[in-house]
């Protein structure tokens, strides 16, 4: 029996638990043929079942998150919900699969469940939830949910509606339905005008819940943590690096951070071993140079990121120096901002421990409340109130012409409690003709429809 996640042979134990959770599927097939016709002799295909991407057991679900027990629906992670997830189409498709290339169709499969990050899948995953939540309820044939119909999808969108679902949150249900029938080759009719028109109208019904504006981390926020992090303590030494790379390069901080210490993944995460380059211009501006081997609009090209100050303070080119002074030692293999622990050994820097050391120090000083987002937009401010000029912002960011005017805009509401106190209102004018002369410069309308 194949593990999908490894093609490697699982335990005999780990083989008998799965066996009962998952049980194998089996279908005959034609060994070869003579040359009359005839058939020499019948082998019967062992059908592996569809195991998950791991061992992790999951938790009791949610109160709502309930659903109704199903051979075809096992007890996963939602992640997993989009492979292990099953219907007579899907089971028709995998024995089509080994019949026709029996040796590798364990590593198609694999390729397929791999073509999406974890994330994507746990997203499409509540999705699915969802719609087989609705099937349950109306007692839908397991064999009409695949491929589902225009009317069942119709009927799925009416059912989100009536539960006050905003039309946001439809659509992402719809997308991950999409993504289960894409996996399993079935025909998708959620395409058809019918539907598109009925989810307009549900956006209208309820319209998406929107997010309070989330503040910038700002200049403020960086004074505060230089002086209230030990810079000789190498967990403190490798947060403020992150923060000041995070703000001055414009970088998503998932970038620069891992989710958590398991889940770092080289392919993924920028490492010790990867090119990091010191520069220093005739004028004495110092700037330092990293690829990272994943961006979330780059994905496996990877970005090229830029780090320096254009006003000589909170200079991200000195944290860094500190950061690899005090954590020396740390294996090429590692995670660029790892940091030695208290017992000796090394740790990765994990987003949600780097998020609670900084509120740790803005809090008592009732700095504004800053999300993982809050460096992207707070450095690209900073970056337009020093002159830096928007085209180069926009390198810096990684945003196309179009997309940082956007951007640029959206920012607009948070300028007042960013400058209030620093910039005079002459310069933000400047900075708006600055912005306009792009849009000019770009051929960017001037009416953009910001979503």
């Amino acid at each position: 029996m194949f593990r999908y996640s490894s093609l490697s042979f699982p335990s005999p134990i780990r083989v008998l638990i799965l066996s009962l959770r998952f049980p194998k599927r089996h279908t005959s097939a034609p060994s070869r043929v003579e040359s009359d016709g005839r058939e020499a002799g019948v082998t019967t295909l062992s059908i592996p079942p569809r195991l998950p991407s791991g061992i992790k057991k999951p938790r009791k679900p949610k109160k709502g998150c309930e659903i109704a027990p199903s051979p075809f629906r096992p007890h996963v992670l939602a992640p997993d919900r989009l492979f292990c997830w099953t219907s007579p189409f899907s089971i028709a498709f995998d024995e089509t699969l080994f019949n026709n290339i029996p040796r590798t169709a364990p590593t198609v499969l694999k390729l397929a469940r791999n073509a999406l990050e974890e994330s994507t899948r746990g997203n499409y995953g509540a999705g699915l939830l969802r719609f087989h939540q609705y099937c349950d309820d109306s007692e839908i044939p397991e064999s009409m949910r695949m491929p589902a119909s225009m009317l069942l999808l119709a009927g799925f969108v009416g059912w989100a509606v009536e539960r006050n679902t905003p039309g946001n949150t439809i659509n992402k249900w719809m997308t991950g339905l999409h993504g289960w029938h894409t996996l399993n080759r079935a025909e998708w009719f959620g395409g058809d005008e019918f539907i598109s028109l009925i989810k307009f109208s549900a956006n209208k019904m309820n319209p998406p819940n929107r997010r309070p504006v989330r503040n910038p981390v700002s200049i403020e926020h960086l004074a505060a943590l230089e002086a209230g992090l030990n810079m000789s303590n190498c967990f403190d030494a490798a947060v403020y690096a992150v923060a000041l790379c995070s703000f001055w390069g414009c970088c998503r901080l998932g970038e620069l951070t891992v989710p958590s210490r398991s889940r770092f993944e080289a392919r993924r995460h920028v490492t010790r071993g990867d090119s990091l380059r010191f520069r220093t211009t005739p004028d004495g501006t110092d700037s330092a140079h990293l690829h990272i081997p994943w961006g979330k609009v780059e994905r496996e090209q990877g970005a090229d990121l830029t780090f320096t100050s254009p006003c000589g303070e909170f200079c991200p080119v000195q944290a860094l120096r500190r950061h690899f002074i005090l954590n020396d030692d740390i294996p090429a293999s590692m995670h660029f901002f790892s940091f030695r622990t208290a017992d000796g050994s090394f740790a990765p820097m994990v987003k949600d421990w780097f998020l609670m050391r900084c509120r740790e120090i803005w809090t008592p000083l009732d700095l504004d409340f800053i999300h993982g987002h809050s460096f992207r937009p707070g450095g690209a401010t900073e970056l337009l109130m020093a002159g830096v000029a928007p085209e180069t912002v926009a390198k810096v960011g990684r945003w196309s012409s179009l997309a940082f005017l956007i951007y640029w805009r959206k920012l607009e509401s948070l300028l007042p409690a960013m400058i209030s106190r620093s910039y005079s209102s002459s310069r933000i004018s400047e900075i708006k003709l600055s912005l306009e002369s792009f849009r000019i410069k770009h051929n960017i309308p001037e009416k953009i429809c910001i979503p």
